[in-house]
């Protein structure tokens, strides 16, 4: 819902419409080339992520915790498990970028854990027109689905200098062109070695 104040300024209320329409929007700025389905679950995931009290992508566990637990586990429960590492994977790929130093994780570890239990999801729906394609594409697009969200982060996040900095750390550590141009939209030009981006 979208309450309209004076003077037209609006807020929006529900935040899954929030992450609905900054999702899209940051495919759409991408070209990630992902679909309204992998798009919804996205939005949904970082819904879920809103309403937390205390954020936090894998409670606790380490990713190849939740790994072992989902192998070992009956299939209902593998669901469950396979799914919480790959939103996991995927948050901290994406939202929590910054916590993958913390926990000397590298985004390429995260993306082989988080892609390989949404393509063991996709197994495990044969036959399932809704859910299979979902984590089917997850997994083959996780990287853009990773970028999305950072996009959705990054809009959101950079309030500060101390934000900014962040953002050139993070372009300093992992060259990305789309954390470059949002620092270039943000008037800084990024240059590594006496190049420019």
């Amino acid at each position: 819902m979208t309450l309209v104040l004076s003077e037209g300024i609006a807020i929006q209320t529900d935040l899954f419409s929030f992450f609905r329409d900054r999702v899209g929007e940051a495919a759409e700025h991408q070209r990630a080339g992902v679909s309204d389905r992998a798009l919804f679950y996205l939005a949904q995931l970082l819904t879920e992520v809103g309403h937390d009290e205390e954020p936090t992508p894998s409670g606790g566990e380490t990713l190849a915790e939740l790994h072992v637990q989902a192998a070992l586990a009956p299939p209902g429960q593998a669901v469950t498990l396979l799914k919480r590492l790959g939103d996991c994977s995927l948050l901290l790929t994406g939202f929590f970028r910054e916590q993958l130093a913390r926990r000397r994780l590298s985004r390429d570890y995260c993306a082989r854990m988080g892609g390989g239990a949404y393509q063991r999801l996709e197994r495990m729906f044969p036959g399932d027109d809704t859910l299979a394609p979902v984590f089917g594409e997850l997994a083959q697009r996780y990287d853009a689905c990773a970028e999305v969200i950072a996009e959705v982060r990054d809009e959101a996040a950079v309030r500060s200098d101390t934000d900014a900095i962040r953002l050139y750390e993070e372009w300093i550590r992992t060259g990305s062109p789309r954390v470059g141009e949002r620092l270039r939209t943000l008037g800084l030009l990024p240059i590594r070695g006496g190049g420019t981006a």
